[in-house]
């Protein structure tokens, strides 16, 4: 067989492979037949990749296993990296890994946009690496956060090897930035927060990464944090003991858990385990415990057994010079830091390093929402609530009130007129003090509301994949399956408790919701509210989510009863001593967004305000996330009711919000200043609009790429903006590329607002003929043509021509 000939022939297989990876295994042989014919060899290869992708992984067998691999190597090359991959020029290896090389990479085209090709470092035939490979790329398609690269390109090389491209991402390790930066202990945490969103991400698409260090953890100069490699992640729709690989799923023995290294069931707190090593190492600057790198088993057996150095002694353990470096790297004292670290973060860090997985958070999220309060001064989840840990809180959050009564003390000695004064004072004070051992109470029985929450969504979760054991007739059954199973299975009344019944039913109407399945979602709470009424008549939250989901979901449909359902969610939400405050916050924006559906701007506007009064009251800054969102949304609702300037002022308000969290020049930044564009052209104020919008559309084109619905707005925006001021030949060529982009996609309803202004813009700059073609596309498409954003061919010479 020739070169020729064989390439050919590997580019076939892999083809095939690619289309049979995912599919139903029954269709696999019908497939086989049609497409492979008499030739038994290929087909027998098929089988064999097949099987291999099915097979266990090894890496769950646990390190006895792990002792007994060794990888081949055999025909591995490193490349240059002046070749082209499809669009993609490379420029020189940056980094090499188990299954492949990393190069960077420029795309051939005028975009000068720039990525991180990974391609396999041996020929694909089918081995554990190619298929590990191929896994990666399959998880990180799934995923969507501003915290993950992007998965931009992927394809075959000339010898058939897969490769795919990424969202190039330059920085320093999280570790390593936050040194160099002097960064202190809140800020670490901050930023600790931002790596946690993207993982609990990730796992509500039910990927675990379980190789969460440092090293995949790059800063951007900005201080953006990005969570990188995921191929060794799993996924945990595959049934217990697969991931479809069938390789060994390296990790680095330093971070990971004791189930990985044990051989025991991998699942979300594996990956809080690792975020918990990472903490801890932000914050001390090592290890939480002394490993022997050169004798895995010792090295697995002090993972599993041993407790880590208490936080508060890491920082000393490795001598003055180490101790005095890592307190200056941290802008603080050794006073300081362990007064920092005692108590509740401790009591956090040894929570997320439980060596039993039942013991440490149910969630990334829980696990943050955690460090959230910790940071914000409030009891957290894990802490005890003994009365000398309430007046700690009470002491750190009311230093002025006890200030005063340590005064009060003072002035006892200058005669009984200050002693009546001050006893009047001391009064007062406990009226307080006792007012907030109430509301301490309080914020108490809500944390263990919320950690039963996270519990009961934990036990839905593995309820779904316990009742989905792969079977002869389904080997691989779907998420959808799996969820409509277990749906099934609380139907005929296998879960006899009605609470967890309706909590289970509301998860699973979010994940149908995730589908795009809005009535199977509408259904499921619907029943989660009839449950509610009959069984549970006292069960205010379970009332309040129930009636606020159903208001989510109904809004566009039945505004005047969602608006109802949402009123009185929220009236519960707020009389509610055991609301979460990221429940509460939801409700406000809900109930905004029923009022703005029902055209109510003046109602919506207040509740907006109303809401963040309520988040600032919570310790949110105006750099929050949700203090921005809040923001953003009052000024879409100001550019409605046509108060422009009081829009723009918003906007510069997110905006500075914005930039302090992510950056001038981050990818955030850009999208405030694309919406403050957009008041702009709907105020007709199109020279502003150009000078904010022209610089953006280009780099949020090259970051987001053509295919992403917010550079096709900065396109549309923009374009609209160049006509306002006449140069109607450069919008309609950026216009165009938002129409090309709507052919292909819903484009959030804004097709035929593109197709109009394309066709004016078209007109407008003497294309008849393109102009006139637009026209007849939207008419056969079913667009409207009168009534949009102008009518396109009007008053100008093409319509004269008509």
């Amino acid at each position: 067989m020739t070169a020729k000939t064989e390439q050919q022939r590997w580019r076939r297989l892999s083809q095939l492979f690619e289309q049979m990876a995912d599919m139903p295994v029954d269709a696999r042989a019908a497939f086989l037949d049609s497409e492979c014919g008499g030739d038994l060899p290929m087909r027998a290869q098929l089988e064999r990749m097949l099987a291999l992708d099915d097979a266990p992984h090894v890496m769950d067998e646990g390190v006895g296993m792990v002792l007994q691999f060794e990888p081949d190597e055999t025909g591995w090359i490193e490349q240059a990296g002046s070749e082209r991959l499809g669009h993609w020029q490379l420029q020189g290896m940056i980094g090499t890994g188990a299954t492949g090389a990393v190069f960077a990479a420029w795309r051939c085209d005028d975009t000068a946009q720039c990525a991180a090709v990974k391609r396999l470092r041996q020929r694909w035939d089918g081995s554990p690496q190619a298929l590990r490979f191929l896994q990666e790329r399959r998880i990180l398609a799934a995923l969507s956060h501003p915290n993950i690269p992007r998965l931009l390109d992927h394809g075959l090389d000339a010898d058939s090897r897969p490769w795919f491209a990424l969202e190039l991402v330059q920085g320093q390790t999280i570790t390593d930035w936050a040194d160099a930066r002097q960064l202190g202990l809140p800020a670490r945490i901050e930023l600790m927060l931002a790596v946690c969103a993207a993982v609990q991400h990730a796992h509500a698409r039910f990927v675990v990464h379980r190789d969460l260090k440092p090293g995949n953890i790059l800063v951007s100069e900005e201080g953006h944090p990005m969570v990188l490699d995921f191929g060794v992640a799993k996924r945990l729709d595959l049934h217990e003991g697969q991931t479809g690989t069938g390789l060994v799923a390296g990790f680095t023995p330093e971070y990971a858990a004791p189930e990985q290294v044990s051989g025991g069931p991998i699942s979300a707190a594996t990956d809080v385990y690792a975020l918990g090593v990472v903490l801890y190492q932000l914050l001390t600057g090592r290890l939480p415990y002394v490993l022997n790198a050169l004798n895995l088993q010792r090295m697995a057996e002090a993972i599993a057994e041993r407790v880590p150095l208490r936080v508060d002694h890491a920082i000393v353990s490795d001598g003055d010079a180490a101790r005095d470096a890592r307190l200056a790297s941290r802008s603080i004292d050794l006073k300081h830091f362990r007064r920092y670290v005692r108590g509740d973060l401790a009591r956090i860090l040894q929570t997320a390093l439980a060596k039993e997985q039942e013991r440490r958070y149910p969630s990334v999220e829980a696990f943050a929402r955690d460090m959230r309060r910790f940071l914000d001064g409030r009891p957290v989840s894990v802490s005890g609530d003994t009365f000398g840990y309430r007046a700690g809180k009470f002491a750190r959050r009311h230093r002025g009130a006890v200030s005063m009564a340590a005064i009060a003390v003072l002035a006892a000695v200058t005669g009984v007129i200050g002693i009546v004064h001050q006893s009047q004072r001391a009064h007062v004070q406990a009226q307080r003090a006792e007012a907030e051992a109430v509301r301490a109470e309080h914020e108490a029985r809500r944390a263990r509301a919320e950690a039963d929450s996270a519990a009961a969504s934990n036990d839905f979760l593995r309820s779904v994949f316990a009742l989905n054991v792969p079977t002869a007739a389904n080997r691989e059954p779907t998420l959808r399956q799996a969820l409509e199973k277990a749906v099934a299975e609380m139907e005929a009344e296998s879960v006899a408790v009605p609470l967890m019944k309706v909590r289970f039913l509301l998860a699973a109407a979010t994940s149908f919701e995730s589908f795009g399945e809005e009535a199977r979602a509408t259904a499921l709470v619907r029943q989660a509210l009839a449950l509610q009424e009959s069984q549970l008549p006292a069960a205010r939250d379970e009332r309040a989510r129930s009636l606020l989901q159903l208001a989510w979901l109904r809004m566009n449909y039945e505004p005047e009863q969602a608006l109802r359902w949402a009123q009185e969610g929220f009236a519960l939400q707020q009389g509610n001593d055991l609301v979460s405050y990221s429940a509460m916050s939801e409700a406000y924006s809900l109930l905004a967004a029923a009022y703005y559906g029902m055209g109510d701007m003046e109602a919506a506007l207040r509740t907006t305000r109303q809401g963040r009064a309520y988040m600032r009251g919570h310790g949110q800054g105006e750099d929050s996330t949700d203090m921005i969102a809040s923001w953003t949304n009052e000024a879409v609702m100001l550019t409605d009711m046509k108060r422009f300037d009081d829009a723009m002022t918003v906007h510069a308000q997110a905006m500075a919000g914005v930039e302090a969290r992510h950056g001038v020049q981050s990818t955030e930044a850009l999208l405030q200043r694309l919406y403050a564009g957009y008041t702009l052209n709907v105020a007709s104020r199109f020279a502003e609009a150009v000078s904010m919008l022209e610089p953006v559309q280009p780099d949020l084109l090259a970051r987001l790429g053509g295919d992403h619905p917010k550079a096709q707005l900065a396109n549309m925006q923009a374009g609209r903006a160049l006509m306002g001021v006449g140069r109607n030949a450069d919008g309609a060529a950026l216009m165009a590329q938002a129409h090309a982009y709507g052919r292909d996609h819903d484009f959030e309803g804004r097709q035929d607002v593109v197709a109009a202004m394309l066709a004016t813009a078209l007109a407008r700059s003497g294309q008849c003929v393109q102009a006139r073609a637009v026209m007849r596309e939207m008419l056969a498409r079913g667009l409207s043509v009168e009534g949009s954003w102008s009518t396109p061919l009007k008053n100008t010479r093409c319509g004269q021509d008509e």
